[in-house]
């Protein structure tokens, strides 16, 4: 008995068939490929955005509160306080805290053995705070020249003005330039100013080669010598940064960043993430 044969209807119908099954396995699998892909791009996204939250909050915990400043620019700075809107750069003056934590300073004024320009502070040995400073920022030049004193007052609402202090036998600091009317009880000594933006919005040299969605921190830079952000050094937070915005509310600041990452098709990845500062 003779085998029939395939007609060509019944190849043309498999064809079709096979190709349809095809193109529907193919879409599949592209579809999983790209919600795979997305899904690590968003990991990666959310790691980075809370590393950069997460330095960020650290330097700013450790900040002198009433010299916190929004900016416009690396010089056109003003108070940053809750009626601040429409500003693209922060920057704050970084406490001692390495100093202090290993004991070198005690952060606070005997008032009744103090005699202007020298404050008496118990357990404060500035050759000790130097020594500290030069190991931190890898710099065998540092000297009491680049600090300066400012005080605290009640909440940390004190004196606005930065004092310049001096060598001094133990147990006390002596202020260099011309003292006070009123001092207070608590003091912080301040080793380096901090800013962070974006690069599209600080014009400095030093930035050229980074992205304008880069957002950067600026350090080891010292407005009370005259210098501004641009002078001090930079690093990198993190990249693919769409906006990064900050805001005071009820006392805390609120920080927040918005990022993408780009797939090969379809929309971009976005991720936003807040951090609130204390």
């Amino acid at each position: 008995m003779m085998r029939r044969g395939y007609t060509l209807i019944e190849i043309i119908i498999t064809i079709a068939i096979t190709g349809i099954l095809s193109i529907g396995m193919f879409k599949a699998f592209e579809a999983i490929t790209l919600r795979s892909e997305k899904a690590k791009i968003l990991s990666t996204l959310s790691i980075d955005s809370q590393s950069a939250l997460d330095q960020i909050s650290a330097l700013l915990y450790n900040r002198a509160p009433m010299f916190l400043k929004a900016c416009t620019n690396s010089s056109d700075c003003v108070l940053f306080d809750e009626t601040t809107i429409d500003k693209t750069i922060i920057q704050w003056y970084g406490l001692a805290s390495e100093s202090y934590a290993a004991g070198d300073y005690s952060e606070f004024v005997d008032m009744n053995q103090s005699i202007q320009p020298n404050l008496y502070s118990p357990n404060t040995e500035l050759s000790n705070v130097l020594a500290t400073e030069k190991t931190k920022w890898n710099d065998p030049m540092f000297d009491l020249s680049k600090m300066v004193l400012i005080f605290s007052g009640s909440f940390d609402e004190g004196d606005q003005n930065e004092y310049n202090i001096t060598d001094s036998p133990t147990n006390t600091i002596s202020i260099a330039n011309t003292p006070p009317d009123i001092i207070y009880e608590k003091y912080n000594l301040v080793d380096s100013a901090y800013a962070v933006t974006r690069k599209q919005n600080a014009a400095c040299s030093s930035v050229t080669d980074f992205k304008d969605d880069t957002l950067l921190l600026f350090y080891n830079y010292r407005p009370w010598k005259g210098q501004n952000f641009c002078d001090g050094n930079v690093t990198v937070l993190a990249t693919s940064v769409n906006a990064f915005r900050a805001q005071m509310i009820n006392g805390t600041i609120r920080l927040s960043i918005d990022m993408n990452g780009s797939v090969k098709v379809g929309s971009p990845v976005r991720l936003s993430k807040q951090k609130v500062v204390f």
